[in-house]
């Protein structure tokens, strides 16, 4: 029986390359951390910045910084915004040592919990 709460074992078909190496990397260790299906297209998101940001990186390697007018081009200022996104991203699925911080004080905090549910129940039932 397949559980409809967690996120697709497999890349969907229109990830491809590193978008694709990057969703099958980072699935296992979100479906073990209980990252429910509604987290789905934000594990998409992630993977598809990341090949930016790398596609980006790349063309950094090969054409440099600047350009012949001494500013920075295009592929720098791509990479800053899909490294920004990519905090963010990392950070919405928990993935950022800070949000490792919150979701650890969450776990803590259970332990006070008047409903009677374990932690592990309760964030079953939210399916993040």
């Amino acid at each position: 029986m397949v559980d409809e709460n967690k996120l697709q074992p497999t890349a969907p078909r229109y990830l491809s390359g590193q978008a694709r190496s990057m969703y099958e990397a980072i699935v296992p260790l979100l479906t073990t951390r209980g990252t429910g299906k509604l987290s789905q297209s934000i594990v998409e998101q992630y993977c598809q910045v990341w090949q930016i940001s790398r596609q980006a990186y790349d063309a950094i390697q090969e054409f440099g910084i600047t350009n012949a007018d001494g500013k920075k081009t295009g592929a720098v200022t791509t990479y800053e915004s899909a490294t920004k996104n990519l905090r963010g991203l990392a950070s919405d699925l928990g993935l950022t040592p800070q949000a490792m911080v919150n979701l650890q004080r969450l776990v803590m905090d259970s332990d006070n919990d008047d409903s009677g549910m374990t932690f592990a129940e309760r964030a079953k039932e939210i399916n993040f």
